[in-house]
């Protein structure tokens, strides 16, 4: 399945949503984003993609291919341009953009829980 780059999802980011920003702050903001997904979607899964995930940051290659496929890009771009409007206190588009992101985010976790099984058990008492 086809990945987007490190610096093709700033590079989205930029074109949807202009910004005054620093590419080191969408560094930061991606590194959050995938290690979120990697801790709370990909790490208790049986045959993971990886194994370990140690974040991005401004030495990291452009060309680092982050965990979402581009199939569900836009869960990058709402969740940077969350972030950006939250800094900005535009509260409006910031709620836009949360539910924007919360959506996509939960279409990307439905599909992964479809395609991947636990590792985790769950008992309980009839």
């Amino acid at each position: 399945m086809k990945r987007i780059t490190l610096d093709e999802a700033i590079a989205y980011v930029d074109e949807q949503c202009p910004n005054q920003f620093t590419r080191e702050n969408k560094i930061a903001w991606l590194s959050e984003l995938d290690n979120l997904i990697f801790e709370k979607i990909i790490k208790d899964r049986e045959n993971p993609e990886i194994t370990e995930f140690d974040g991005y940051d401004d030495e990291t290659d452009g060309d680092t291919v982050l965990l979402v496929p581009f199939l569900y890009k836009e869960i990058y771009r709402f969740y940077i341009e969350k972030n950006i409007n939250y800094s900005n206190r535009e509260l409006g588009a910031y709620n836009n953009a949360m539910q924007m992101f919360n959506a996509y985010y939960e279409e990307y976790y439905s599909w992964y829980n479809r395609n991947h099984k636990t590792t985790k058990t769950v008992q309980f008492d009839i």
